[in-house]
């Protein structure tokens, strides 16, 4: 059975994903786990630290399997896509995960966002960096990083703008979106690698 704590943060979650920090109060999450407010207190002890627990219960585990994916084995190149693969098909499936991360980004909370990066998402960071180096030596890994991060999430972001652009019909745009109308993970990473081969010397 699940327990309260685990509700608590899975409702928070979502809540914070749709709303943002700032929209949600801690009332707004005791309400919806049909709980006191005091009751909630007893689990976390002020909306900070449950909103710090919940992008870590999102983002922790995800960012493990990324780093797993970067150091496991097989060719670089090989090891680069799947883990753009990996990172799609986490967006599209969560998108709690998504939301937050794109509220964390217009937010721009610092404190928030320098334990995202340094708590949360170093490990995986420095795994990819050192995966691009392998790739390309000379490469500016920081720059690649957020080209890279940026290629995949824009098209999550564009989504609800693309079904209305004149070519929504077109074979094109149903290669674009899969039948549930969310975009799709393997034609997000043919695109982006598409892109990167050429830069990284490297073929298909």
């Amino acid at each position: 059975m699940t327990d309260t704590r685990t509700t608590v943060l899975k409702v928070a979650t979502k809540l914070f994903s749709k709303k943002g920090y700032d929209g949600v109060s801690m009332r707004n999450i005791a309400n919806e786990v049909k709980i006191s407010a005091p009751a909630l207190y007893n689990h976390f002890s002020d909306k900070q630290s449950l909103y710090l627990t919940a992008i870590a219960e999102t983002f922790e585990n995800k960012s493990s399997q990324i780093l797993q994916m970067v150091k496991g084995s097989g060719k670089p190149i090989k090891r680069l896509e799947n883990m753009i693969h990996l990172h799609c098909t986490l967006m599209h499936d969560d998108p709690d995960f998504r939301r937050l991360m794109q509220r964390e980004l217009v937010d721009g909370d610092e404190k928030r966002l320098a334990y995202m990066a340094q708590e949360v998402f170093a490990p995986a960071i420095t795994g990819i960096k050192e995966l691009l180096k392998e790739l390309k030596p000379d490469c500016d890994a920081n720059s690649l990083i957020v080209t890279i991060i940026g290629m995949m999430h824009k098209h999550f972001e564009l989504e609800p703008l693309m079904r209305f652009f004149e070519d929504a019909e077109s074979d094109q745009a149903d290669s674009f979106q899969n039948k549930s109308s969310q975009i799709n993970p393997d034609y997000i990473t043919n695109q982006v690698m598409d892109v990167l081969l050429p830069f990284l010397g490297e073929k298909k």
